[in-house]
């Protein structure tokens, strides 16, 4: 039976090559960008994280909505500013639908979403970031139910769909977001 020191070093062993890869690009990245190492580093953590968040779909088809890509977005955005926030939401939105299969015809509407709210997040740096998040993710919630509804969405789908996304966020925001937004 292989050990835990075993397996590690026959996953590196099998990866270099692409961990040796992605450490040059984060670099370069920060070179090009002027962002700090750690900016780099943090931002493909929470777009990591939120991407992978969304990957629950595949299994799960109740109207719940739990993510990761709002509170990363909007605390990319309220951290490092609007491309950061952009960067951060856009990818993450993105690669959160190849992950679940879904690139749709959605995709765009969702980008442009959470474009705005990184947006919005980044107009408002001295707001305090749970307030802030509280108030932005209403405001996506409430705009993709109203969008839904208008486009032929059922109601009964959609309210505990975004209700479940907010009720989850606003415990992000209260708990876990003063936390990392004093990391990054």
């Amino acid at each position: 039976m292989e050990t835990g020191r075993q397996k590690t070093y026959r996953f590196l062993s099998k990866h270099f090559a692409k961990i040796a890869m992605a450490a040059a690009l984060v670099i370069i990245a920060s070179l090009i960008f002027g962002a700090p190492i750690k900016t780099i580093i943090l931002a493909a953590i929470l777009i990591a994280v939120a991407s992978a968040s969304t990957f629950y779909f595949n299994y799960v088809s109740a109207p719940i909505n739990f993510e990761l890509v709002k509170l990363s977005t909007i605390l990319m955005a309220y951290t490092h500013g609007m491309a950061a926030g952009l960067a951060v939401g856009i990818t993450s939105t993105l690669l959160g639908k190849i992950l679940i299969g879904r690139i749709d015809e959605k995709l765009p509407i969702s980008a442009a979403a959470i474009s705005v709210i990184a947006i919005l997040a980044a107009l408002f740096p001295t707001a305090d970031i749970a307030t802030l998040g509280i108030a932005l993710t209403a405001i996506y919630n409430i705009s993709l139910l109203a969008l839904s509804l208008a486009t032929g969405g059922q109601l009964s789908w959609n309210l505990p769909y975004e209700g479940t996304n907010f009720i989850i966020n606003l415990i992000l925001f209260t708990r876990i977001a003063p936390f990392i937004a004093n990391l990054l």
